[in-house]
């Protein structure tokens, strides 16, 4: 794969073989700008092999010199002969280590060889030498990406976004950083801290976020269980309440997160949600007032949280009344406007700002100063908290940075949250909480970072079919199925993109249309493995078996991933066309991956029509574990839905 195209390639051949002829011998000058002459003119016409045969003559003129050994590298470079090229920079490097060039392809070589950590020294000199050339920390970006380092790869994307923000290839790179990073943290969350109680907060968060009310509100209880549950536990679980209707049980929630004085700034989002949904919609706008005073920022980017909890007229209402007194003053007419976005389209992304990185010094800070940021969080002024203590990052203590932490992401700084966050994840008696808030603000910034690449390349069917993922993961399926239509309309055979759009229209419950374009996938290649699998779900929710066993018939090739799910799918129609037996021995197979129960279930009824009431009982027994496990687990929530994706 070549990094170089068009005219960059003789821009910095012409560079290099100038440089080559001032260092080399006077005695051979002549014969090595022949063959310079003709190494040029043979890459012009991209007779690259013609060209490393100069180059190689050159080399053997001049042999100690640096830059005759970079262009011979770049032209094994275009031939794909990584080794070779190595072998080549290599030798630039050691006659003149301050070159970048060798540096950055030394870099680039070795990741085509699949050899991340080895590439990632050269790729970080490269970037010292040249810090203005976003393609060092683009590749040293992707170098990290394949090392499994997200911390790595977010910092080099964030250098080469604030170098070049309009690149759409650094942002797409920048948000699949933050969701590699995202993933690592759930893992780490799920496993070595399973049981801290940031976790299970953050367990409920995510049921919560998908839609999952009945889910959220049992993990909010489990939760609130606990001796000390975290700062907005009952703020989260009465905004989930509020949600279901549940107004009483509502503001006891409400009522005791106020008590504790944790300064959740949730509880005065829930009590404006509370006093416009029992009637009282202006003394509920006159809090929207205090909020977008205090913080609008917060307001920003936490209202669609507010009007998930509210019914639609009352939504109405508030809009009405907002744009009867937007005349009041500027800040009356942006809060209308900021209203009449939320309720008349989706939750706004969120921000990411590149002028918020935090700088390197170490800058004191003094003790009045600390007490201050910690009134205007408790104040709910977050923007005013996290400027305060920004510049000095590196000075606080930990209970500081957990304010920073805090004021920075509830203010939508998501950027300063993540890196304060990760100064917490550092010390093993901070790490929960710190997992806890880089894992959030780490999610903000991979939705706002993909969005900022989709608006930057929106040609690319590519990037729709990427945001249609990421929108399909999230149950938003409308929107989910616009970035896949977007795709096909660019490009109206992109596979990937109709077989998302499928997906997406059965899972919004258009079973119809989403066969429509399984079947066309299905006229360009009937041995499709994944297509045929979509239809065999489809055929199934028709209860349609006959056919759907022939769609299945197809998918025994599937990839790995998908074959206990294939076996399920027989078993489902097994059972349901009086073949029990090989129901039982499909589900066995299926149930090595039935995360939430179900297949058990499913085992025991048969095992009950078969009369064998141990196996029913053991079955029904796994079904409840299972179901247990699910509902306590981190692996069905959005951390994972993205790292699904980013694994694509």
């Amino acid at each position: 794969m070549s990094w170089l195209k068009g005219a960059g390639l003789f821009v910095l051949l012409s560079v290099v073989s100038s440089a080559a002829v001032r260092a080399a011998q006077p005695d051979n000058d002549e014969k090595l700008k022949s063959y310079l002459a003709a190494a040029q003119q043979s890459a012009a016409r991209k007779d690259f092999s013609a060209a490393a045969d100069f180059y190689r003559k050159a080399v053997e003129e001049s042999p100690q010199t640096a830059e005759l050994w970079t262009n011979l590298g770049l032209m094994y470079h275009e031939t794909g002969q990584s080794r070779e090229a190595i072998r080549s920079f290599s030798e630039a490097n050691r006659l003149k280590p301050s070159l970048y060039v060798p540096q950055l392809f030394l870099g680039i070589e070795n990741l085509e060889l699949k050899q991340p950590k080895t590439a990632i020294p050269f790729l970080q000199k490269a970037e010292r030498i040249n810090p203005n050339d976003p393609q060092a920390s683009l590749t040293l970006g992707r170098a990290f990406s394949m090392a499994g380092n997200g911390i790595g790869a977010s910092d080099a994307y964030w250098r080469a976004v604030v170098v070049s923000p309009r690149s759409g290839n650094a942002w797409l790179g920048l948000g699949m950083a933050y969701l590699l990073q995202v993933d690592s943290d759930a893992r780490t969350m799920i496993g070595t801290y399973r049981n801290s109680s940031f976790d299970k907060l953050r367990e409920s968060e995510l049921f919560a976020e998908q839609g999952k009310l009945v889910q959220a509100a049992r993990a909010y209880k489990a939760e609130l269980r606990e001796p000390s549950p975290p700062p907005c536990s009952h703020a989260g679980y009465g905004m989930v309440l509020l949600r279901q209707n549940a107004l009483a049980d509502a503001k006891r929630e409400f009522d005791q997160e106020a008590s504790a004085n944790s300064g959740c700034p949730l509880t005065r989002l829930g009590i404006a949600g509370l006093q416009l949904t029992s009637g009282d919609a202006e003394k509920g706008l006159n809090t929207l007032f205090d909020l977008w005073d205090s913080d609008e920022g917060f307001l920003r980017e936490n209202l669609s949280v507010l009007l998930q909890g509210i019914a639609a007229e009352q939504s109405a209402k508030l809009l009405e009344l907002i744009k009867q007194r937007q005349g009041e003053n500027k800040l009356a007419a942006g809060l209308a406007i900021l209203v009449q976005e939320a309720v008349e389209s989706d939750a706004p992304l969120p921000l990411i700002q590149t002028e918020s990185e935090v700088g390197e010094p170490a800058r004191t800070i003094s003790p009045l100063a600390m007490l201050n940021a910690e009134e205007l969080y408790a104040s709910g002024q977050y923007r005013k908290c996290s400027d305060s203590l920004r510049p000095h990052i590196k000075a606080l203590t930990d209970g500081y940075i957990v304010v920073l932490t805090s004021c920075a992401y509830y203010t939508g700084d998501y950027r300063t949250a993540a890196l304060a966050a990760r100064r917490l994840t550092a010390n093993a008696s901070t790490r929960p909480i710190g997992l806890y808030w880089e894992s959030k603000a780490d999610q903000k910034l991979a939705i706002a970072s993909l969005s900022r690449a989709g608006e930057l390349d929106g040609n690319s069917p590519h990037m729709h079919v990427l945001l249609g993922d990421i929108y399909r993961q999230k149950r938003k399926w409308g929107e989910a199925e616009s970035e896949y239509r977007k795709a096909l309309a660019i490009e109206p055979e992109n596979r990937i993109g109709k077989l998302g759009l499928a997906i997406a229209l059965f899972q919004d419950g258009n079973s119809g249309e989403a066969f429509a374009v399984v079947s066309e996938l299905l006229q360009k290649d009937s041995d499709d493995p994944q297509a045929n699998l979509l239809a065999a779900e489809i055929m199934i929710f028709r209860h349609e078996y006959a056919d759907a066993e022939q769609y299945l018939n197809k998918c025994r090739k599937v990839d790995a991933e998908f074959l206990p799910r294939v076996h399920t799918l027989f078993g489902q129609v097994y059972a349901n066309t009086d073949r029990t037996p090989e129901a039982l021995a499909e589900f066995k197979l299926g149930a090595a991956d039935d995360p939430d129960g179900s297949i058990h279930f499913q085992m025991a009824r048969l095992y009950q029509k078969q009369g064998n009431s141990k196996a029913a009982a053991e079955a029904i027994q796994s079904s409840k574990r299972l179901r247990a496990q699910w509902d306590a687990s981190a692996a069905d929530s959005v951390q994972q839905s993205y790292t699904d994706i980013s694994r694509k």
